[in-house]
């Protein structure tokens, strides 16, 4: 069966070269097939089968330019290769699905924001509603069949390997540029994506920054799923040979994203991981607390790095060097107090929905305070304009249910988790909810998974089993 689904690979790429349009649709499908059929109907093979769906959707939208198809429905519809994928995921997990607290409270907040994205007064379009609740929420579905996942060596392997193909990718788009597919996608999609806009703006010289975004939609989505890919491969726990690989391809990788914040997202899981090490710090109101904190913190430790660091840093030719030696829009996100005030003080319970950014649909009916809000790059400003302060407060349950259920009886694994978390969360204190990827719920559900599992009540044998009439009353 597999045999045959690989010989109709090239079928497939005639059928997309005469489909008037649509030829990247067709090799979507056809991908989603072979990856369905390669998975073996799994759980844990579906889930790494998304895992690799990602970067080829990426890759098959940018495909859609090089084909000269402009297309809208090929364009989006390409990227719902994952989301295809989740589905199958969820099919095969329902049957012995088991909703822990922490599962409830992230279903509470995805239909909350839903609800508010639906609703919203503000105006934006509908496709653009769906695209956001798309890209934004849908992800946080993945908590829910990782929790059924007991083999783990599929899911680490591929993530593995999206690190190397990643970095590879990478590593041709530094020294030669960008590729054909990158350029074809950055005229046509320049309007309507904004790391396509960068693109084109350096093509046109328009901009000196060249940032390399690999088999993602931008540096920093591509940074984080590094960062996640290794506590996926570390959860898996595969041979050393496999880790030292995905190491070296992710540190290779987050050096060509030429962003500060993965980096910032490893070293706080790191550090938070080595503290978890003691029992102390291993307390989840504690730990909890410290993901509360570094709101605070951040603005404030970020407005120290500005001053002493980035205000007299020296000038730089190179587009790589400079990229380093600059802070971007550091302004904006030193403001995220005031903005997160803002919002909660127009919309309290509502928010605006996902959907309504500026970037995206230019005359929606926005307070300039609320406009400005969406380019403050912090995650507690994204929820509540998603969702106002309740989806603030649900997100946090989420994460203080999931730290009772994996601290204590996680191990290993829970302490792994956890300092995740803490380092994520300190990545979307400076890049908004970008951190909350595919990786993120996976890793998260995969480690509350196996903590259920071990909640579960033994069954006691007994010495009457074997008896006749013990038998006949148990039938």
């Amino acid at each position: 069966m597999r045999l045959a689904a690989l010989a109709a690979v090239p079928a497939a790429v005639a059928a997309g070269a005469v489909a008037g349009g649509m030829g990247a649709l067709v090799l979507a499908v056809v991908a989603l097939v072979l990856l369905v059929l390669l998975a073996g109907g799994s759980v844990g093979g579906l889930i790494a089968a998304l895992l690799v769906a990602e970067p080829l959707a990426e890759l098959l939208k940018r495909l859609t330019f090089v084909l000269g198809e402009g297309s809208t429905a090929a364009y989006y519809g390409v990227q719902l290769l994952p989301t295809l994928l989740l589905a199958a995921a969820l099919a095969a997990a329902l049957p012995r699905l088991r909703l822990p607290a922490p599962a409830l409270w992230l279903l509470a907040l995805v239909a909350w924001v839903s609800l508010c994205t639906l609703l919203s007064p503000v105006g934006a379009p509908w496709f653009q509603r769906l695209g956001a609740l798309h890209q934004e929420i849908v992800p946080a579905l993945l908590f829910l069949p990782a929790l059924a996942v007991r083999d783990r060596a599929a899911i680490g392997r591929a993530a593995a390997a999206v690190c190397v193909a990643s970095a590879l990718y990478g590593l041709w788009q530094g020294p030669a540029g960008y590729t054909a597919l990158d350029l074809a996608w950055a005229v046509g999609a320049a309007e309507r994506s904004i790391q396509a806009g960068k693109v084109f703006a350096w093509m046109v010289g328009d901009s000196w920054e060249r940032r390399i975004f690999s088999l993602f939609a931008d540096p920093f989505t591509w940074g984080q799923a590094l960062v996640g890919a290794l506590v996926l491969v570390h959860l898996a726990r595969l041979p050393r040979g496999w880790t030292a690989l995905a190491w070296a391809a992710a540190l290779v990788g987050l050096v060509l994203t030429q962003s500060r914040t993965p980096w910032a997202a490893l070293a706080v899981t790191g550090a938070a991981w080595a503290l978890l090490g003691l029992r102390s710090f291993r307390r989840p109101w504690l730990v909890l607390a410290a993901a509360v904190l570094g709101f605070p913190l951040t603005l404030w430790l970020g407005g120290a790095a500005y001053d002493l660091w980035f205000t007299g840093a020296p000038a730089a030719d190179d587009p790589f060097l400079r990229r380093w030696l600059t802070v971007g829009t550091i302004e904006a996100r030193l403001d995220a107090w005031t903005a997160l005030l803002d919002v909660l003080r127009a919309h309290p319970l509502t928010g605006v929905g996902a959907g309504a950014d500026p970037r995206y649909a230019a005359n929606l009916p926005l307070a300039p305070e609320i406009a400005a809000a969406h380019y403050a790059h912090n995650v507690l400003v994204t929820l509540a304009l998603y969702g106002g302060a309740p989806a603030v407060l649900l997100f946090l349950a989420f994460q203080g249910s999931l730290l009772r259920l994996i601290l204590p009886r996680g191990g290993a694994d829970g302490r792994l988790a956890a300092a995740f978390l803490l380092g994520s969360q300190a990545a979307g204190y400076l890049n908004a909810g970008i951190f909350l990827t595919w990786q993120y719920f996976l890793a998260l559900g995969l480690v509350a998974g196996a903590a259920v599992a071990q909640t579960r009540p033994a069954v006691v044998a007994s010495p009457h089993d074997g008896m006749q009439a013990h038998q006949e009353i148990a039938a």
